[in-house]
């Protein structure tokens, strides 16, 4: 498992949130830290093409897959069914680099973990986005409609940037890493 420290970003969906992360991600990253992310899919996904030859691959029944070239590295494993459990962020968080400082999850409500709060315009945070984890900021974003999605100043993304850069560099060498869902009392953001 990574021993990075870990930050939700949970909100309703059409609030912001990918938007955030897509300020926020820079921020952190231009402040040295090594950032990855988890990102929840309520609806399932497709990781590959249709028709490219790893997609083939895949569908012809390999358990998993490893796409690779000299920029990227990408594994899909195939679990078993639909009626299999979902990973648990635990598993994802196991699946990234161990050099990472920070994971960023999207999503993941129910999980005992800090998190930033995204709310739309005039809205109130949902009660189950508050009741597991520290909520480290609540944040509203601008709709902007030509672009379906919400706008947030960079006044406000560099000082979240600060504060979880703060967070990351205060927690102990080693010691960032927890297992989500083991206590709900546990933060995985020291």
């Amino acid at each position: 498992m990574t021993a990075a420290a870990v930050v939700a970003v949970v909100g309703r969906s059409g609030a912001g949130k990918t938007s955030l992360l897509e300020r926020l991600l820079p921020a952190l990253a231009a402040r040295g830290l090594r950032v990855g992310a988890v990102k929840h899919a309520s609806h399932g996904f497709l990781a590959d093409r249709p028709g490219k030859d790893s997609h083939r691959i895949y569908e012809s029944g390999a358990r998993a897959v490893a796409l690779v070239s000299c920029e990227q590295l990408a594994t899909f494993t195939r679990l078993d069914g639909p009626n299999a459990d979902e990973p648990s962020l635990a598993a994802a968080l196991r699946a990234l680099p161990p050099d990472l400082d920070l994971v960023v999850v999207e999503g993941f409500s129910w999980e005992p973990i800090p998190r930033i709060v995204v709310v739309g315009a005039g809205e109130a945070p949902d009660r189950e986005h508050l009741a597991r984890g520290e909520a480290l900021a609540i944040v509203e974003g601008t709709p902007c409609p030509e672009r379906r999605c919400s706008e947030f100043p960079g006044a406000l993304v560099e000082a979240l940037a600060r504060a979880i850069q703060a967070r990351v560099e205060a927690a102990p060498p080693g010691g960032r890493a927890r297992e989500p869902s083991t206590a709900a009392d546990e933060s995985a953001f020291p």
